[in-house]
């Protein structure tokens, strides 16, 4: 039996658990009552006269006041007659000033509620969209291709209750064929009902969703284990042994240079290099996991971690946005790896890059991932480009960066990871010996298969999937108000709208309608229970100090989206930010805290 597998993650501890946010809807609007006049039809015809105390106190004064004249009171009819006697000592001209009261304190209430619901509808009205950062396109604009945008745009609904039964059962009907998958052992239960949790409240339990999922071990799982997990989900439940020869050191590993190995880069602090397990799980996750046979019945995979957060409502079909946008991989975060955990990686790409250039896309945009070691600073601005046919620079002095895409969060398709070129790559890169002699992750693996063997409009950043594991977590933005930035001066449309509002505070009608027209260029807002984090403060945090690697001039979120991106203050100075004891990555125009919904972005304008 091999020992229990440790999983990659920066921190052994798991993430505080957060409070949830629950966003609740008012609705209101003011109800006013009614009255209606009563006639005196059906109540006699004989003329009554009322006696009051006021005409017995007359009388008594004066015997001279003369009666009601007759055709008067004929006129009045014996409307009066069926009130009580307590209330008949009111006269007509006290019941209308009572009368009138009471309109005047109803009226004033309506109109201050009424008042009140303008300024309500003003307010909501200026709830903040959201517009995902989109990457830089290198390859030519192609009007076929799906717009992500504006599918985000049609599809986003807060509540599910919004959409009628009949429409929704039509949706649960042509679910893409999907699941959650995650590698877990029985120990870990409670970790993994607190992650289940988190993603059924946030995304699954909706009734147009209910994916299932999938469970895999290298042992049987227990009783419990089961139990608690299908508690935790109305989907359906599978649990998988892995494969003995998916599980299990291959035949052509030298096991003593493996033992060796594994004891020195443990020694020298490559994490969890020392474990066995450890090496198996890399290895299945970079590319077996695609192969088993209960994900052959699926399309997509949602990897899930146990002991993570998931921290922001996710109001779409994550699986069909993938399918109807032609995505084929998903991630939410681009970090620096830790590079004496693959000292042969990049060596062995690049052979199998001479080797089998036609599988190379020919949209592929892998620039993010080079640099250029002997330049003076010893990093590159991702311009450099795998092409040996391109005189303008050596391919062979062209490093890899060690960016990745951090995948204990990602969504894929697993068409392309069954692929012949993912699993040529994989096949390799296997029997080069370096999942064992070194520690191949899966998450650089994943990262230059994709990198080389997709378009760039075929992955996809999920900036507002709040998610955390470890040390390493994002929160997309989520202001509760459009904030009018200097950017919004680049877009005519929204700065004519924004003239027109501030022509006169009598024009109120302006504001709002500006902002309707202005919020259909976002996303509905998100609800987070998170503080919102700067897009690239994750950059090094599985790096650790005393690893002297090279390491680019951008952060690797940054590299990726690149564009406006990339751009830094005017009197930014990096020697004056490292003396101020910072590490010399920041002074850049965009933070990524901003929602943004004004501007679409570079890469979102036509080539």
């Amino acid at each position: 039996m091999p020992a229990a597998y440790h999983r990659h993650s920066a921190s052994t501890s798991s993430a505080a658990t957060g409070p949830g946010v629950h966003v609740a809807r008012q609705s209101g609007g003011s109800h006013l009552p009614a009255w209606s006049a009563s006639g005196n039809e059906g109540l006699g015809v004989n003329p009554v006269r009322i006696t009051t105390p006021e005409d017995d106190f007359s009388n008594a004064a004066s015997t001279t006041t003369p009666l009601l004249d007759e055709s008067y009171v004929k006129q009045q009819g014996s409307g009066w007659a069926f009130l009580a006697r307590r209330v008949r000592r009111f006269s007509l001209r006290k019941f209308f000033v009572f009368l009138c009261m009471v309109f005047v304190l109803f009226g004033s209430a309506w109109m201050i509620r009424r008042d009140h619901a303008k300024r309500m509808a003003r307010e909501a009205a200026t709830i903040d969209m959201y517009l995902p950062p989109i990457a830089q396109l290198s390859g030519p604009a192609d009007s076929a291709r799906p717009d992500p945008l504006q599918w985000l745009r049609q599809n986003t609904v807060s509540n599910i209750d919004e959409i009628p039964e009949q429409y929704q059962q039509s949706l649960l009907e042509t679910r893409p064929k999907a699941a959650f998958i995650a590698l877990v052992r029985n120990s870990e239960v409670e970790e993994m009902v607190y992650s289940m949790a988190q993603l059924e409240a946030r995304f699954n339990n909706r009734l147009t969703h209910h994916y299932d999922w999938v469970f895999f071990n290298d042992e049987e799982f227990s009783e419990e284990f089961m139990s608690s997990v299908s508690n935790a989900t109305n989907s359906q439940c599978y649990f998988e042994i892995i494969p003995v020869e998916h599980w299990s050191i291959p035949s052509w590993i030298d096991t003593t240079r493996f033992d060796v190995g594994r004891q020195f880069m443990g020694s020298i602090g490559v994490g969890k290099a020392w474990l066995q397990s450890y090496h198996h799980m890399c290895r299945w996750n970079a590319g077996l996991f695609a192969l088993e046979k209960r994900l052959a019945h699926y399309e997509f995979f949602w990897r899930v971690e146990p002991g993570v957060d998931f921290s922001c409502n996710i109001n779409y079909d994550v699986f069909r946005f993938m399918r109807d946008n032609d995505m084929a991989y998903g991630f939410n975060m681009a970090i620096l790896d830790d590079a004496r955990s693959f000292p042969s990686l990049w060596g062995r790409t690049k052979t199998f890059i001479k080797n089998n250039k036609e599988m190379i896309h020919e949209d592929a945009d892998y620039d993010w991932l080079l640099q250029n070691p002997v330049e003076d600073d010893g990093v590159s601005d991702g311009s450099q480009r795998v092409d040996e046919d391109d005189s303008n620079h050596d391919f062979d002095h062209l490093e890899y960066n060690n960016c990745q895409f951090y995948s204990n969060f990602e969504v894929g398709s697993l068409a392309f990871f069954r692929s012949e070129e993912h699993r040529a790559y994989f096949d390799h890169l296997d029997r080069t010996g370096g999942f064992y002699y070194e520690r191949f992750g899966d998450a650089p693996i994943h990262t230059l298969s994709v990198s080389l063997f997709l378009p760039k409009s075929r992955i996809w950043y999920f900036r507002d999937i709040g998610y955390a594991h470890g040390l390493c977590e994002q929160c997309p933005p989520h202001q509760f108000r459009l904030t009018i930035d200097s950017e919004t001066q680049q877009n005519p449309h929204a700065r004519a709208l924004v003239i027109n509002v501030s022509l006169s505070d009598k024009h109120r009608r302006w504001e709002v309608m500006s902002q309707d027209v202005i919020r259909q260029g976002g996303i509905p807002g998100l609800a987070c229970g998170c503080t919102v984090s700067a897009i690239d403060h994750n950059n090094a945090k599985l790096v650790p100090f005393e690893s002297k690697q090279h390491k680019p001039e951008h952060p690797c979120i940054r590299l990726y989206l690149g564009g406006k991106w990339l751009e830094k203050q005017a009197d930014w100075d990096r020697e004056a930010e490292i003396a101020a004891g910072r590490d010399g990555s920041g002074g850049y125009l965009l933070d990524g805290l901003e929602s943004n919904p004004f501007v679409r972005s570079h890469s979102d304008e036509p080539k």
